[in-house]
């Protein structure tokens, strides 16, 4: 070994000794707050779970995990923000069926798939279709056989174009082969207040947000859009039972985060979230609010994703809707 080579390394040698790494080593994850970004405004669905899911992970991995809302243009505000982050695991998207509308509807800032880490499924909400409590619809057989007398006369609410209210009512026209008119709102909110005034006939939404209003006898449920009853609305058939075939919509609410999360933070994520879903007080929580825990692996959720948003492209296609 040369002077200058020996010289060299007794310094770099001294360095490691007194304590100067020569690189730093990186910090155990989590060691600093995690970020759960919901794309909405606070006091939805989505953001009801993230805070449930927030507060139990926070718990499990002895660190901070807050809920930040960032709306705008539909969730992809929120959406851009997260996939263009750095990927290291503290900053997360609580992603919703929305995230997939968007994608089929028109091209987004990033890439949805590819750009998109996916971590879990934590939920999923069916939707439950309603009509004011003067209407002559007591099923979804009575609204069908109406709807293909009169085309056009219906008309349907929703929280505005492109949202899962809207695309969903469009898929079932499609398969029940009827036409309704859409009404759009600027929030459920709004879409519900005319259900309730009467000027609009039908309104589409999730089991969350319409139940209360079932339950109180308000307005009147006609249907769910899933596989099975819901405990909370044990009386409302499936869309299924009453011969409406394949429509089966759920608002699913899952966890991904930019592309190039370490695998192995984004396997301790699973699996602590896995585990947080599987809590009895969480799971009890989330079914008596008409919602269904899901879990699983990073694998299953990107497959439901990618589903959907062919699911979507293919509705938006049929029935030629444009975004606004």
């Amino acid at each position: 070994m040369n002077r200058r080579a020996f010289v060299r390394s007794a310094a770099l040698g001294g360095l490691a000794t007194i304590g100067f790494p020569l690189f730093a080593q990186q910090d155990k994850f989590p060691s600093k707050t995690i970020k759960f970004v919901v794309p909405f405004a606070a006091g939805g669905g989505g953001d009801a779970i993230a805070r449930i899911a927030g507060q139990k992970l926070s718990e499990r991995l002895n660190n901070p995990v807050v809920v930040e809302n960032r709306t705008g243009a539909g969730g992809n505000v929120g959406s851009a923000y997260v996939m263009k982050s750095v990927p290291d695991g503290y900053t997360l998207l609580n992603m919703s069926t929305s995230y997939c509308i968007q994608a089929a509807m028109a091209p987004l800032p990033f890439d949805p798939i590819l750009d998109m880490q996916p971590i879990i499924t934590l939920a999923q909400t069916p939707m439950v279709l309603l009509v004011h409590n003067d209407s002559p619809f007591r099923n979804a057989t009575d609204l069908i056989a109406a709807a293909k007398k009169n085309p056009d006369r219906y008309t349907h609410g929703s929280a505005g174009v492109g949202s899962i209210a809207h695309l969903s009512m469009e898929e079932f026209a499609y398969l029940a082969e009827i036409r309704l008119v859409h009404v759009p709102y600027k929030g459920s909110s709004l879409a519900m207040n005319d259900l309730l005034g009467g000027n609009v006939d039908l309104l589409l939404s999730t089991s969350t947000f319409t139940a209360p209003y079932v339950k109180s006898k308000r307005c009147r449920a006609l249907g769910v859009a899933g596989q099975s009853r819901l405990s909370i609305l044990p009386d409302v058939p499936t869309f299924e039972e009453q011969g409406v075939k394949d429509f089966n919509v759920v608002d699913s609410k899952s966890m991904g985060g930019p592309r190039g999360i370490p695998r192995e933070i984004v396997a301790l994520l699973n699996t602590e979230l896995n585990h947080v879903l599987k809590d009895r007080a969480v799971y009890t929580r989330l079914e008596d609010e008409g919602t269904i825990a899901v879990g699983g692996s990073p694998e299953h959720m990107l497959q439901l994703v990618r589903k959907d948003i062919a699911r979507w492209k293919k509705v938006i296609e049929l029935q030629k809707i444009t975004p606004q």
